[in-house]
């Protein structure tokens, strides 16, 4: 396949991964990741490997966790030689009992066959809602 462009490598993280994120589409984010996907939580020292198993499982807990997801005001930096895009950006989270959690994250995003292959978060928060 071939390398993805600027403007899609922006649509598949922004449009595609994180859209689905807050939706809390399980199969609408899984189709955006390549089966050999790893998601490295950095700032927690903690990985999901496998698109169908710890990283499915690791969303599915997420999505059970909180009521309302929302990521925005996103702001990029994007390698289109090297499949890469950078997201800096917002985030809120609304637990079941209607609390609210704030903050901003940098994630980069690397691609293979026009999927992402690999994320790695920088989180802002102490508390871990991905683990």
């Amino acid at each position: 396949m071939p390398n993805l462009k600027s403007n899609e490598l922006k649509e598949v993280a922004i449009n595609k991964y994180f859209a689905n994120v807050d939706k809390k589409n399980l199969d609408g984010v899984l189709s955006t990741l390549h089966q050999d996907a790893v998601i490295h939580i950095v700032t927690d020292h903690l990985s999901h490997s496998g698109r169908d198993s710890e990283i499915s499982n690791m969303l599915q807990g997420y999505f059970n966790s909180y009521q309302e997801l929302w990521h925005g005001n996103f702001r990029s930096i994007i390698d289109e030689e090297k499949q890469l895009i950078v997201l800096k950006f917002d985030w809120k989270i609304k637990d079941q009992k209607s609390s609210l959690d704030t903050g901003s994250n940098v994630n980069v995003f690397t691609f293979k066959d026009g999927k992402i292959l690999n994320i790695a978060i920088y989180k802002s928060t102490q508390n871990n809602p991905l683990k």
